[in-house]
């Protein structure tokens, strides 16, 4: 940790921090690659370059290959007295036991799968909303992703509840923890704040966050989409009430999923249908849920059960828990690799700005979710470039509202942002660092000479 008088708490635990060697070898990372059947698309005669993960990651063969089986065999309704739909529910109930290990729940009635966080979260925002009024308070965070403000806002108009917001030092885009203290008080009922930013990689300090919000009475809501295909999960060690995340931004279909404490989870009336179970996690999982997406989320896990035995130093006989740790482990350590490079290739791009945590030293501060601006160009335009190159990148706000608009960016564009996954090559990063060069460049050379 950097002597750095800006540097946050520790931000562990997250799980278990045992050293993990990661995906160091080429021929680890070749055999890693081997199993994305995207990461073979080509642009030209170069391999297609997904830095786009922030939006979305790539899926291994065992997700593809399970939802094509559920298809194939098991496709049905829930709770039918016949094969088919009693394979689906098995399915199901797998995948919810699989989905709590990967989170360290203590079981699987503390999950719940929804569409995607966002919907999962206005769910839960609107059930608290029974249970407030006038001047109750929620904190939110200007570093966080909308989803994670809008459906508490959406409570200051129909409920009257007061929303007090905590700040961004600008400097290292990490949250003001002295601005949150002052805004945790008496009348807090929830503070909601993200495990990692999805736009610069900052990784927040959920125990001591978590450890003050309780200390007021409060409750808290995790947003874990960023984080969670990049660290390993532990939501008893954080003692979180709430945490949600996105099974298609850590290598799964398209889904949301949803961790509460039991009691928590018990105590909160849901919108459901009449019918509805009214325990949980069933009474948060609202209409006929996608089997097909359920059980490609079992392929994902089943890869990254191997991901933690190959890499991860798992042995067969481990837990999935187990497995499912060493893998994110191993994940961690690869991808504090790549970070280094990152930080060095960028930093030699002429002319590009980077935000965030910019310290080597503090690299345990963030992910490698890397977002800058360049002189002379819009994020736009530099997005639309690198897509020429066969680099996919996102511009504009990723929907952290709110960041970009505390640091002055909203009205130019926003920013670019870079995102590596465990699966991104060291060679990605060369090829991406040129490519910026020449558009520097040609930038440089195209622009007047000043008088």
């Amino acid at each position: 940790m950097s002597s750095d008088s800006n540097a946050q708490p520790r931000t562990q635990p997250l799980a278990d921090r045992g050293a993990a060697a990661g995906i160091s070898s080429g021929e680890a990372l070749s055999t890693v690659r081997a199993e994305f059947p995207a990461l073979s698309r080509r642009h030209g005669g170069e391999t297609y370059s997904y830095l786009d993960g922030p939006g979305g990651t790539q899926v291994p063969r065992r997700t593809i290959a399970a939802m094509t089986d559920y298809l194939e065999r098991s496709n049905a309704n829930h709770e039918g007295a016949f094969a088919t739909s009693e394979e689906s529910d098995a399915i199901l109930a797998e995948a919810h036991a699989a989905a709590a290990d990967f989170l360290g729940a203590s079981g699987p009635d503390e999950v719940a799968f929804g569409q995607n966080m966002t919907t999962l979260t206005f769910a839960v925002s609107r059930a608290l909303g029974r249970t407030l009024r006038a001047g109750d308070e929620v904190v939110v965070t200007r570093l966080d992703h909308d989803a994670n403000v809008a459906p508490w806002l959406a409570l200051e108009e129909e409920r009257g509840v007061t929303v007090r917001w905590v700040g961004v030092r600008a400097a290292d885009c990490t949250l003001d923890l002295d601005d949150l203290e002052r805004s945790v008080g008496p009348r807090t009922r929830l503070v909601a704040v993200g495990l990692a930013s999805n736009a610069v990689g900052t990784i927040n300090p959920i125990p001591h966050i978590v450890e003050m919000a309780h200390a007021a009475g409060a409750w808290t809501y995790v947003d874990a989409v960023h984080a969670a295909p990049h660290l390993p999960i532990d939501v008893a060690a954080l003692d979180t009430d709430f945490l949600v995340c996105s099974p298609y931004k850590f290598f799964g279909p398209h889904l949301g999923l949803l961790y509460g404490k039991r009691e928590r989870l018990e105590q909160l009336a849901a919108y459901k249908v009449r019918p509805a179970p009214s325990e949980p996690p069933g009474k948060w999982e609202t209409g006929t849920l996608p089997g097909e997406a359920i059980a490609g989320l079992l392929g994902t896990f089943d890869y990254l059960s191997w991901l933690g035995r190959e890499f991860g130093g798992a042995d067969e006989s481990a837990t999935r828990r187990a497995t499912l740790v060493a893998a994110m482990r191993a994940v961690r350590a690869t991808e504090l690799g790549l970070a280094r490079d990152a930080l060095t290739a960028l930093g030699d791009v002429p002319g590009l700005v980077l935000r965030g945590i910019v310290d080597p030293a503090r690299l345990d501060e963030r992910v490698p979710t890397f977002a800058f601006t360049m002189a002379g160009l819009t994020p736009h335009e530099i997005a639309a470039e690198l897509g020429k190159h066969g680099i996919a990148v996102w511009d504009g706000d990723y929907y952290a509202y709110e960041l970009i608009r505390a640091l002055g960016l909203a009205e130019s564009g926003g920013l670019v942002r870079v995102g590596l996954v465990h699966y991104n090559e060291p060679a990605e990063i060369e090829r991406l660092a040129q490519a910026l060069r020449e558009i520097a460049g040609r930038t440089a050379a195209s622009s007047p000479p000043r008088a």
